[in-house]
């Protein structure tokens, strides 16, 4: 059978471009050896039942063939049915998901975050008279002798803007 015939015929039973063909396989390239199982389980599927066709007798045509429409289902499965989702595939949603869990982290508790609870009504006070971050950690020095610095009280006020206890 020579190049030509093959290629055309392979695209006439599969629908399927060269370059998707190829799309497909690189994808495949990709994935672990779990997916490349699940490939090779739906591959004998597929020869079974182009084989019970009868349109093909080339047992190596047949072979090629159910490598093809396996990986495209494949794929196929692993995509979204939600279109209004843009992205497509489950690695997308592993991103949403992991950054979803970012959000709902809860605050990692430390001395010094204890302090600032504590004196979280000065805090808002200091804020309120228009004293800076850096202010506010000279004043924290001042009176209790414990040094915080200016970016763990920025990060407190920030959390206090989120809580809407401040303003500014």
């Amino acid at each position: 059978m020579e190049l030509n015939e093959l290629e055309k015929t392979i695209v006439a039973i599969t629908l399927l471009s060269a370059d998707v063909r190829k799309e497909n396989i690189r994808w495949l390239a990709k994935q672990n050896s779990l997916m490349v199982y699940e490939v090779f389980k739906l591959k004998k599927n597929h020869f079974h039942k182009l084989k019970a066709g009868g349109v093909i007798t080339d047992l190596i045509l047949i072979e090629m063939i159910a490598f093809v429409f396996a990986i495209k289902e494949l794929i196929e499965s692993t995509e979204l049915q939600n279109k209004k989702n843009r992205s497509n595939d489950l690695t997308g949603l592993r991103k949403i998901a992991r950054n979803q869990a970012k959000k709902f982290k809860k605050v990692r508790k430390t001395p010094k975050r204890d302090l600032l609870m504590n004196l979280h009504n000065n805090i808002i006070t200091w804020i309120e008279e228009g004293i800076s971050d850096r202010g506010i950690a000279n004043l924290i020095y001042k009176t209790k002798k414990i040094q915080i610095s200016h970016t763990e009280i920025s990060r407190f006020h920030q959390a206090l803007k989120k809580q809407k206890h401040v303003e500014k």
